[in-house]
């Protein structure tokens, strides 16, 4: 149940980036989604998920891993970087490289921050 979880949630994912691309331009559409998808996956991991979906870990992991893994890529943001490198863009590919490390670090703490907070806050209650 999980593989087949994973595997339609990343299709959605797929389809989810696909439009996201439409609305900017490269390579800041991929920007924009991998940072929006490294602070939602620890939120939906860390908080949302696991009350959603109660005892369906399947579910947790088909949304996690199958959707962000989608949604979100790695070879797109290597991509983009080399042809702002190959059009001689040096200073925007150093910038988007800067802001993809440095910010993805940032909005997935953000994320996991924001969750463990929500989660102190759902205790108290």
């Amino acid at each position: 149940m999980t593989t087949l979880m994973i595997a339609f949630f990343g299709f959605w994912g797929g389809v989810a980036r696909l439009y996201g691309t439409y609305l900017l331009p490269s390579p800041w559409s991929t920007l924009t989604i991998n940072l929006l998808g490294a602070f939602l996956l620890p939120l939906w991991s860390e908080f949302l998920g696991p009350r959603l979906a109660k005892n369906r870990r399947w579910l947790v992991l088909g949304v996690g891993t199958g959707f962000f893994g989608a949604f979100t890529t790695f070879s797109s943001f290597c991509l983009d970087f080399v042809k702002l490198i190959m059009a001689d863009r040096v200073s925007s590919a150093l910038i988007y490289l800067s802001i993809s490390i440095i910010g993805g670090v940032l909005v997935a703490w953000l994320g996991a921050t924001s969750a463990q907070r929500l989660t102190m806050k759902e205790m108290r209650f």
